[in-house]
C-alpha cells in the first residue's frame, strides 16, 4: 500500500536524487528568463484583450495515464490549479488558487478537495505586511516574516515546484520555507526532447530541503515549466509523454554519480586480515539470549570466528573496534519494501541489511540490486518479487500485466529470466489466473505472495497456491468481504475499519482459517505500521509513539504525517479498536503456529522499528519480534544458511546498538554502526545523506586500531 499523505510529500520523497557528485559549494546560477511561470506567451497578429492561459498536463504512472493537472494563469497573474489523480483505487483531487508577491513567493493561497485516501482539504495562506497566517485541517499558525519566504502547502499539488525554482533562483539560490526549513535550488543539467515532430530544449533544476531526496524540475529555455519525471510518477504536457523515458534516463545518470560518491565516502572496507569487534554483547537470536564479552572476527564478507574475547585470536594486521559492551545484533530484514532513492541509505543506517521488494519497476529494481551489491550505492541485500497486475481503470500501474493464460505464463517467464525470487499477485488479477500463476512460479522454484485479488477470498488464494499474504487487512477481508466486494477501492480499508473491532478470534470461522494457513505453511506479512497511518492518524495530530520518529525527519516531511489516514469523523474510537484487533492478529497467528514476518510498506528503516514496537504492543515478546525481523524471514526466503543470525560462516550482516532491544524493543532504533557483508557504515553519517537525524547514542570511530592482543 505505501500510503503517503500528500502528493507533494510523495514526489519529494520518491523522485530521483539528481545532484552531481562533487565536493565544494555549488556555483551561483543565474535565474532563467521569467515569463508567466507555466506557459509561454502566445503570439498574435493583432492586439487582443488579455485572456487566461491554461496548460494541461497528464499524470503518468509507469506508462499508464493516471490523472491530469491543469494550471491557468489569469491576466492579473492569478494562478489556479486543478489536480485529479486516480491510481490504485484512490487518489487526490484538489482545486487551488494562488497569488504571487513581487518576489515570486506566494502572497495568498487557497485549496479545497480531498487527499489521497479521501480526507478533506481546506487550506488557506496569506502574507500581509510581513505577517504570515496559514490554516488547514492539519495546521493553524502564524509567523512574522522578514525577507522572502515560500509557503509550502500541505494540500496536494504540483504548482509549487516550478514556482519555488523561479523564486529561489531570483533570491540567489536559497529560500526560507514556511512552515520551516530552507530550500536550495541549483542547475543540474539539460536535455533535448522530441515529440510529434517538435523539439524542446530543457534545463533541469533540483530542489533540496523539501524532503529526503532532491526534487528535479524541468524548465524550458524561456523560463516556463515543462514538468518532472520519474518511473512511478510523472507530470508532463499532453502530447509529450514520450519525453518521460529519456528524461528519466538523464536523471538516473546524475543519481548514480551522486550515490557512487556517497558510497565511496562512507563505506569502510576493513583490511584483508579482518575486522575484530571486541567486547561485544552478542544476541544469539535463535536461542534468545545475550552472550557477554564476545569477539566477532569478520574476514571479507564472512564471520570467521566468534567466542569470548579472552579466547578468540585476532590475526596480525586486523582492525579492531572495541564495542565496550554495546549490543551486536544480526542485520534486520524488511519483508515488504518498495525501494526508492532514499531507501538504501535509510535501511543501512537503521540496521536493515536485507529487504524483500514486493513491487517495483523491474528495470529500476534490478538497478538498485546491482548497485547495492557492487558497492556503487549504499543499500541492503535485495530479494525481488515480480509484480503482476491485471488491467482496467481500477488496476494499479504495472510494467507486467496478465489478462489471459498466455499472458500469465509470459508474466512469470519474464521474471524467471531475470532470476527473481518470486512473484506478487495484485488486486486486479482475475481469480481464475491465480492457480496458473502459482503453478508456473512454483515450477521455477519461485514463491508466491500478494494481495487477495478482487472477487476472491484469502482462503481461496491459499488453496490456489499462495505461499504468503501481504497486509493484515487482507486476512480480515476473508471474513468481511464476499465475491461481489470491490476490494480495488478504499473499501478494502473501510470495511475492515468498520468491522474488525468486534471480530472473535475464537469463532469457528477464524479457527478454520487459521488451521488452513497452518496446514499450507502460509506466511503473513501484516505491515501493521502502514495501517496505523490508515486507521489511527488524524489530521493535525501526531499519533502516539511517533514523536521520536518525526523529530528526526526534515521539517517538510514531518508535515506529511499530519494529514491523517481514512476519513473517520465519528468513527475515531471504532477505527482505533479495529487497529488494536489488527495488532492482536499478529500475536494470534503466532499462537496458532503460523509464520509472521516483519515488513513495513512505509518509510524505510525507521518504520521497521515501529513495526517491531507494534508487535510487542500486541503481546509478542521482544525477542520474538526480533526473530520476526531476522532469522525467521531468512528461513522463509531459504537464506538462513547465510543470514538471519550471528554464526560462524554466515555473511557479516550485523549492526551495533546502544541499548538492550530484548528488554526495551524501542532500543532497536539506537543504531551506532551497520556492517553489510563486512563493509562498515557509520549510522549517523548515512542518515545525514538523506537529511535524517540519528537516534540518541554515541557513534563508533571507524579509524583502524592495532590489535589489543594476540590471545
Amino acid at each position: 500500500m505505501r500510503h503517503a499523505p500528500s502528493l507533494a510529500a510523495t514526489l519529494a520523497a520518491t523522485l530521483p536524487l539528481l545532484l552531481a557528485a562533487c565536493g565544494g559549494p555549488p556555483a551561483a546560477v543565474a535565474p532563467p528568463p521569467q515569463p508567466a511561470p507555466f506557459a509561454a506567451p502566445i503570439a498574435s497578429a493583432a492586439p487582443l484583450a488579455p485572456q487566461p492561459v491554461s496548460v494541461r498536463r497528464v499524470v503518468v504512472s509507469l506508462t499508464r495515464p493516471s490523472g491530469s493537472d491543469v494550471i491557468t494563469t489569469a491576466p492579473d497573474g492569478t494562478l489556479t490549479e486543478a489536480l485529479d489523480v486516480v491510481q490504485n483505487g484512490r487518489g487526490p483531487h484538489v482545486d487551488s488558487t494562488m497569488h504571487l508577491a513581487a518576489d515570486g513567493t506566494p502572497a495568498s493561497f487557497e485549496a479545497h478537495g480531498h487527499h489521497e485516501m479521501g480526507t478533506p482539504v481546506d487550506e488557506t495562506f496569506a502574507l500581509d505586511a510581513g505577517h504570515a497566517r496559514w490554516k488547514s485541517h492539519e495546521e493553524d499558525a502564524t509567523r512574522d516574516v522578514s525577507g522572502s519566504a515560500f509557503f509550502v502547502p500541505i494540500s496536494d499539488g504540483v504548482a509549487l515546484f516550478p514556482l519555488l525554482v523561479t523564486a529561489a533562483l531570483k533570491a540567489g539560490g536559497t529560500l526560507t520555507l514556511l512552515p520551516g526549513g530552507q530550500a536550495h535550488v541549483e542547475k543540474a543539467g539539460d536535455a533535448t526532447v522530441s515529440a510529434n515532430g517538435k523539439q524542446k530544449h530543457l534545463v533541469e533544476y533540483v530542489i533540496t530541503g523539501l524532503d529526503l531526496t532532491p526534487t528535479p524540475v524541468w524548465m524550458e529555455d524561456d523560463g516556463s515549466w515543462f514538468g518532472f519525471v520519474q518511473p512511478w510518477f510523472s507530470v508532463v504536457p499532453e502530447g509529450w509523454e514520450s519525453a518521460i523515458d529519456p528524461l528519466v534516463a538523464k536523471q538516473r545518470e546524475l543519481e548514480r554519480a551522486r550515490e557512487l560518491a556517497i558510497a565511496q565516502r562512507l563505506a569502510h572496507t576493513p583490511p584483508a586480515a579482518g575486522l575484530a569487534l571486541v567486547h561485544a554483547r552478542v544476541l544469539d537470536v535463535v536461542r534468545g539470549k545475550w552472550l557477554a564479552d564476545q569477539t566477532v572476527l569478520v574476514v571479507g564478507d564472512t564471520i570467521r570466528a566468534m567466542g569470548s574475547s579472552a579466547s578468540v585470536k585476532i590475526p596480525a594486521g586486523a582492525e579492531t573496534i572495541d564495542l565496550a559492551g554495546k549490543a551486536l545484533l544480526p542485520g534486520l530484514w524488511d519483508m515488504h519494501a518498495h525501494l526508492g532513492d532514499a531507501d538504501g541509505a535509510l535501511n543501512i543506517a537503521s540496521g536493515v541489511t536485507t529487504v524483500r521488494d514486493v513491487g517495483n519497476d523491474p528495470d529500476l529494481l534490478d538497478d538498485y540490486k546491482k548497485r547495492f551489491d557492487d558497492g556503487t550505492a549504499v543499500g541492503p541485500h535485495v530479494f525481488r518479487m515480480g509484480f503482476i497486475e491485471g488491467r482496467g481503470e481500477k488496476a494499479a500501474s504495472s510494467t507486467i500485466t496478465a489478462e489471459t493464460d498466455a499472458e500469465a505464463k509470459a508474466a512469470v517467464e519474464f521474471f524467471v529470466k531475470r532470476h527473481y525470487d518470486g512473484i506478487k499477485i495484485y488486486n486486479s488479477v482475475k481469480p481464475e489466473l491465480v492457480p496458473l500463476l502459482a503453478k508456473e512460479a512454483h515450477a521455477h522454484g519461485m514463491s508466491v505472495t500478494g494481495h487477495i485479488p478482487v472477487h476472491m477470498l484469502a482462503n481461496e488464494a491459499v488453496r490456489a497456491g499462495y505461499d504468503g499474504i501481504e497486509h493484515v487487512n487482507m486476512l480480515f477481508l476473508n471474513f468481511f468481504a464476499d465475491h461481489d466486494t470491490d476490494t480495488r477501492t478504499t473499501a478494502r480499508f473501510s470495511i475492515v475499519g468498520d468491522k474488525a473491532a468486534d471480530f472473535d478470534f475464537k469463532s469457528k470461522e477464524a479457527e478454520d482459517f487459521f488451521a488452513l494457513l497452518r496446514a499450507h505453511h502460509t506466511v503473513s506479512d501484516p505491515t501493521l505500521a502502514t495501517f496505523e497511518e490508515t486507521y489511527v492518524f488524524q489530521p493535525g495530530k501526531v499519533a502516539r509513539g511517533y514523536e521520536p520518529i518525526l523529530g528526526r525527519l526534515p521539517v517538510q516531511l514531518q508535515r506529511a504525517f499530519l494529514t491523517g489516514g481514512m476519513p473517520m469523523v465519528g468513527k475515531e474510537d471504532l477505527y482505533r479498536r479495529s487497529f488494536d484487533k489488527m495488532i492482536a492478529m499478529a500475536r494470534v497467528l503466532r499462537e496458532h503456529k503460523i509464520q509472521v514476518v516483519a515488513g513495513t510498506d512505509a518509510l524505510a528503516g525507521l518504520m521497521l522499528d515501529r513495526e517491531l514496537e507494534l508487535f510487542v504492543q500486541g503481546g509478542i515478546a521482544p525477542i520474538d519480534a526480533l526473530r520476526m525481523a531476522t532469522i525467521e524471514p531468512a528461513r522463509v526466503m531459504k537464506a538462513d544458511k547465510t543470514s538471519g543470525s550471528i554464526a560462524l560462516g554466515k555473511t557479516a550482516d550485523l549492526f551495533v546498538v546502544d541499548g538492550d532491544p530484548v528488554a526495551r524493543i524501542d532500543d532497536v532504533a539506537n543504531v551506532v554502526t551497520t556492517l553489510r557483508a563486512g563493509v562498515v557504515f557509520p549510522s549517523k553519517d548515512v542518515f545525514q545523506t538523506v537529511g535524517v537525524q540519528p537516534a540518541p547514542g554515541p557513534q563508533l570511530t571507524q579509524a583502524a586500531t592495532p590489535p589489543k592482543s594476540q590471545n
